[in-house]
């Protein structure tokens, strides 16, 4: 990336020195060039007569020892990734090759391809602080939101006041050639300029390659040890989670295995809850056994209770402070400049990289809440504007500005505020970064993230998350007030998110509450419909890489479900898990329901119309369609049809009948019922175009509004 330090660790004579600094500052173009491409300036600038010239000479021919180079850039890293900031060296030089101090150093300004870029908080020109101890200045350079990788050229220019003092050479030949007889050095007059250049090299992590039609059913609660409701009715012991899992269709199992919380007395040493960890080999193992990947993840920076921090281990708590009295308080999020958190998380992903039965490995709450304990670090490697007496003033006062300016200023100053909410997030890739070298990761590593603009409010993002090393993201489509705040979410990935930079799972929770206690449509519907819409519409040109469901004790144990049994939520997320596989083609078979219709009435027929094409090349055998059991949704007729086999590229349609006899629930679930039906078909290998380790199920719903005269 950009140029070394001339002269540097450079052994040899004086002169010998010269030479070499000479060569290294015109190879990296980071040096004082009294521009010969600048001449185009003196077209645009009045002020008297300008003369520009070459300054790519060598200095082996200055027999000098007072030369000194007027100006260099040089960028302290080779490359950058877009969680980083990037810090920017300027040396300024007089004619003795001494350092020189100023008030006004030149602004520094970055440039992709051919014109210039505002980073962080619009800031388009930024300005370098003076380093006393090694007598230069820097400014520092963040990587902009989700910019683009390639190159990135800094540049610097000032005018030189008496050019005359600066005695320049005439390039030197390639060795063994002649050129001519040099022409002698002009003497330069009146106004010059010198400039600097650097480059910066922004780089990205390959998001790994994923498997496409990853499902994922989540298990938050703790380990259950009592009864379980399964998924086709009677209990069950903690097996009923898998049997959750196959009812949906999903692939993996996904199992909240570590928190902090000062009920479960944790210590120092031992700062998660045991009896979540000590289940995790024989969870793990049956779920292999019964055909399912499994993950596990830690709640990462959250601790419970929220109240009080009492009984918890010597963590560093993020700390808040009262606008109006100025006192500070620690909150229940763990700060991320903790490093024994991290460590105590890198610890537990080690273990769980150990398990030969864990697939996956996540974190949740992997940020912080009111982080002002960072507001030292953000004010001095941030490119942000400060008030005057910053220096003077004490840590309250530091915290109560920054804490004003995010808090009742975010509007009024959104640049600050972007500048805030990146800073979070870079010490958040950070964090995940270190966690991963220090557990020597290698499984894939997934993280739940916020959704709600993309994540940036709350210090999070899908790119740093990618770059830091997250082999998948799950956005969560919660806690969505209303359809039209959920509509703005996709808009705003829409319009940041672009191929190939993150692997993305967008999911959904059981709750009534948060789906807007909607019966038109129903919830577990706008479950299904929100799904569905974020596969599709997150990532313009692509597609995230599957989904997951949140989560299965809800439905089974207990949850805010409305008027909808854990079941229907489930089958649901199913109809999902089913469509989202249906748009990436992962599976051999194209399964459509007919649009049923849209009113009927209670004992009247419904009919079921479900078209099956086989695409793949090989002829697949013992299909079944039935009508899955419903609240009130009963066959009308044969409930289930047997397909002996369908032939490759072969399509058919089944029909199947329904009739609502029952109105359970009818006015509270607003006189919509879900029809529902499943395809299942046997595992084999149909080709290696398709997965055929996935689950061979594929479910299909849709609501109708039923009522005593179907109008």
């Amino acid at each position: 990336m950009g140029a070394e330090m001339p002269g540097l660790g450079i052994k040899g004579r004086p002169r010998q020195k010269r030479r070499v600094r000479a060569q290294q500052q015109q190879l990296r173009c980071c040096g004082c060039l009294v521009l010969l491409g600048l001449a185009l300036v003196a077209a645009l600038l009045s002020a008297g007569r300008i003369h520009a010239w070459a300054a790519r000479h060598r200095r082996a021919s200055l027999k000098t020892e007072t030369y000194g180079f007027p100006l260099e850039l040089t960028v302290q890293g080779k490359q950058f990734f877009r969680y980083q900031v990037v810090p920017i060296a300027l040396h300024l030089t007089d004619p003795a090759g001494k350092p020189v101090v100023t008030e006004k150093p030149p602004v520094l300004t970055v440039w992709y391809n051919g014109a210039p870029v505002a980073t962080v908080g619009n800031i388009q020109k930024l300005t370098p602080n003076y380093r006393p101890k090694t007598q230069d200045y820097l400014a520092n350079w963040p990587v902009p939101w989700g910019a683009p990788a390639g190159t990135y050229t800094v540049v610097a220019r000032m005018p030189i006041a008496d050019p005359a003092q600066w005695p320049w050479a005439q390039e030197a030949p390639p060795q063994g050639q002649v050129l001519g007889k040099p022409k002698p050095a002009r003497t330069p007059h009146g106004v010059s300029w010198c400039m600097a250049q650097a480059d910066i090299q922004v780089v990205q992590k390959q998001p790994t390659d994923f498997p496409l039609g990853t499902c994922f059913a989540t298990w938050e609660s703790d380990f259950p040890n009592g009864p379980v409701n399964m998924p086709r009715g009677g209990k069950g012991d903690w097996h009923a989670m898998i049997e959750w899992c196959k009812f949906m269709g999903a692939d993996t199992l996904l199992f909240r295995a570590a928190y902090t919380a000062a009920s479960s007395t944790p210590s120092k040493e031992h700062p998660f809850y045991q009896y979540d960890l000590d289940a995790v080999p024989g969870l793990a193992e049956a779920a292999h056994q019964a055909g399912l990947k499994f993950g596990v993840w830690a709640i990462a920076y959250e601790t419970f209770p929220y109240h009080s921090n009492a009984g918890k281990p010597p963590y560093q708590f993020a700390q808040d402070i009262s606008r109006a009295t100025g006192q500070t308080r620690p909150g229940h999020f763990i700060s991320m400049l903790d490093q024994q958190r991290a460590r105590d998380l890198a610890a537990w992903a080690a273990k769980m990289q150990a398990d030969p039965n864990v697939d996956f490995v996540g974190l949740d709450y992997m940020r912080s809440e009111g982080c002002y304990e960072m507001t030292d670090g953000f004010a001095s490697e941030m490119p942000v504007t400060l008030p005057v007496n910053w220096a003077q003033m004490g840590q309250k006062q530091r915290w109560s500005f920054v804490a004003g300016k995010v808090e009742r200023e975010l509007y009024s100053d959104q640049n600050f505020y972007d500048q805030w909410n990146w800073y979070r997030a870079h010490k958040d890739a950070e964090v995940v970064q270190s966690i991963i070298a220090q557990a020597h990761l290698t499984k894939p590593l997934y993280i739940f993230m916020l959704s709600w603009k993309h994540g940036f409010q709350h210090g999070q993002d899908p790119m740093m998350f990618n770059d830091a090393g997250a082999g998948v993201l799950l956005p969560m489509l919660y806690q969505m007030p209303s359809q039209q705040h959920f509509e703005w979410t996709m808009q705003d990935w829409q319009k940041y998110m672009r191929p190939g930079q993150a692997n993305l799972a967008p999911g959904d929770q059981v709750d009534w509450f948060w789906h807007q206690k909607s019966t038109n449509p129903a919830g577990p519907e706008l479950l299904y419909n929100r799904m569905v819409a974020a596969h599709r519409r997150m990532i313009p040109g692509s597609q995230p890489v599957g989904a997951f469901f949140h989560d299965l004790s809800r439905a089974a144990v207990k949850g805010n479900l409305g008027p909808y049994p854990g079941t229907e939520w489930a089958l649901a997320g199913a109809a999902a898990f089913s469509q989202v596989r249906e748009d990436l083609q992962v599976y051999p078979l194209r399964v459509t329901l007919a649009k049923l219709p849209e009113k009927a009435a209670f004992g009247e027929t419904i009919p079921a119309r479900v078209t099956i094409e086989n695409v793949s090349g090989a002829t697949i055998s013992k299909l079944t369609l039935r009508l899955e059991d419903t609240p009130g949704v009963v066959a009308s007729g044969a409930k289930s049809k047997p397909i002996p086999q369908l032939g490759p590229k072969e399509k058919i349609e089944v029909p199947l009948e329904a009739v609502v006899r029952t109105p359970i629930g009818y006015g509270a679930r607003g006189n919509r019922f879900m029809v529902c039906l499943r395809l299942d078909w046997p595992p084999g290998d149909y080709g290696k175009e398709f997965r055929n380790d996935l689950p061979t199920t594929f479910v299909l719903m849709q609501y109708v509004s039923v009522s005593a005269s179907g109008k």
